[in-house]
């Protein structure tokens, strides 16, 4: 039987953290260039003091009216599909928000037989809905594997994030549409 780390599993949630924390920056880049493009005030304060949650629905909004305000003959297509690939992106940002939430903030349970670890378990105790004396728990095994496969997901949603980034770098000052500028 292979040995389960402990220790590696911890690792990957700081991984996991970490990268989440990149992704939620670079919204927070993409929202300051939209509402700053010449970075007259840097670095940008607008966003600074917002949860997760406002930012990311903040930055879309943002986003979405800079996109409705660009449109150009020769852009409408690539446009339409900017915004729908950036709604995809808020909505899988928005599920693993809740995910790390939820990892966060969860009990880890080490199984043990003597002094060996067989694996883990995470719980996240919530209170059921109109009923503060009533819980329910949500135990799940949590191995180095199930926390990559969603630290594989963030890496995506960067790569995806860049590309906006990118292309809105490309763009500036934001006033115009140049001829063909597409990334």
């Amino acid at each position: 039987m292979k040995e389960f780390n402990a220790d590696k599993v911890y690792q990957a949630i700081g991984e996991f953290v970490v990268s989440f924390q990149w992704v939620e920056n670079r919204f927070r880049e993409i929202g300051g260039l939209i509402l700053d493009p010449e970075r007259k005030n840097w670095p940008p304060l607008a966003f600074r003091n917002e949860s997760n949650y406002n930012l990311i629905n903040k930055v879309k909004n943002h986003y979405m009216d800079l996109m409705g305000r660009l449109r150009g003959d020769n852009y409408t297509e690539y446009i339409d599909t900017l915004k729908k690939d950036f709604s995809d992106l808020v909505d899988k940002s928005h599920s693993l928000r809740e995910y790390r939430n939820d990892l966060l903030h969860s009990a880890f349970i080490e199984l043990k037989t003597g002094d060996q670890i067989l694996g883990m378990m995470k719980s996240n105790a919530r209170f059921s809905p109109g009923d503060p004396s009533s819980y329910h728990l949500s135990p799940e095994p949590i191995t180095v594997e199930s926390i990559h496969l969603k630290t594989e997901l963030l890496a995506e949603i960067a790569i995806n994030l860049n590309r906006h980034y990118l292309q809105l770098i490309h763009w500036l000052p934001l006033e115009q549409l140049p001829e063909n500028n597409l990334f």
